[in-house]
């Protein structure tokens, strides 16, 4: 048994239908979450630059310091020593060469090629003493930023040889939010809109505004990599101050809404038919 409708009756169902379908699909922004973490803008691991003893240690793991701080010290006896006789070597050399200069000055029988060994040796002996002033540099290991000790590998009078990790550094006053989102959102955001994140440790929500998105899509889970720095307070301090690196959360996203425009050719498309069946 078929039931036939009214033809207005019809018309309004169907030019209503659009609208139903638009209060259904929420046309305003639609706010999603994703994974986040936090990461450090400066983080290294120091390495030892000479092969040497240590004489000094004097930070350890969750130590603070500022930049410039000596953390560790090496016993550089003979390479101060090798700088002495490399510094020797130096002025003898330009006074071999002043000799020279000199003599010839005065009529003396000097060739143009002692001139030029002398040359070549004072060249010699100054770029053999840059170097071990240089490396002398390295005797006492100092802070690079502000920050805090995360591990120490070593101990006072330890032997190291190049290359050996000393300590890690870490610095928590600039954190950076990586949030790891589907690859469908790239075309519903965009940098320098702010987002919210919320903070499994402290239980606290965040402003951050979105820097950075890597350009990079994941052929396995289809997500994309995308940067953000926290805000500051109202006072005008970093938000950031109660947060440490490697902290995670959830970060918000008000994704634009791409679908206003459909629905309203749909409801237009619905009226007209009304009208023709009326």
């Amino acid at each position: 048994m078929h039931i036939r409708l009214p033809r207005r009756l019809a018309a309004l169902l169907l030019a209503l239908l659009p609208f139903c379908s638009a209060a259904l699909a929420s046309p305003k922004d639609s706010d999603d979450s994703a994974p986040a973490k936090l990461n450090a803008l400066s983080r290294v691991q120091l390495s030892s630059e000479l092969a040497a003893r240590l004489t000094q240690v004097r930070v350890r793991a969750g130590d603070r310091f500022a930049k410039g701080d000596l953390l560790a010290r090496f016993d550089c006896t003979e390479l101060k020593a090798e700088l002495e006789g490399a510094e020797s070597q130096r002025v003898l050399a330009r006074r071999q060469l002043d000799a020279n200069i000199s003599l010839r000055q005065l009529g003396g029988n000097i060739s143009e090629l002692e001139m030029v060994q002398s040359e070549a040796q004072l060249a010699e002996a100054t770029a053999n003493a840059k170097i071990l002033k240089h490396r002398n540099g390295y005797c006492d290991v100092r802070a690079p930023f502000d920050g805090f000790v995360v591990s120490r590998s070593v101990e006072p009078h330890q032997r190291v040889d190049v290359g050996v990790p000393l300590l890690e550094l870490v610095d928590n006053r600039g954190l950076e939010v990586e949030a790891i989102i589907p690859s469908g959102w790239l075309e519903k955001i965009s940098v320098g809109e702010t987002f919210s994140v919320t903070i499994n440790e402290t239980g606290l929500k965040y402003t951050a505004t979105l820097q950075r998105i890597i350009p990079v899509v994941d052929p396995v889970t289809r997500t994309v990599r995308v940067i953000g720095h926290i805000k500051n307070d109202s006072a005008g301090k970093p938000s950031a101050l109660l947060l440490i690196s490697g902290m995670s959360g959830e970060a918000y996203f008000s994704l634009r809404s791409d679908n206003k425009d459909l629905l309203a050719d749909r409801a237009s498309a619905s009226a007209k038919a009304a009208q023709d069946i009326n």
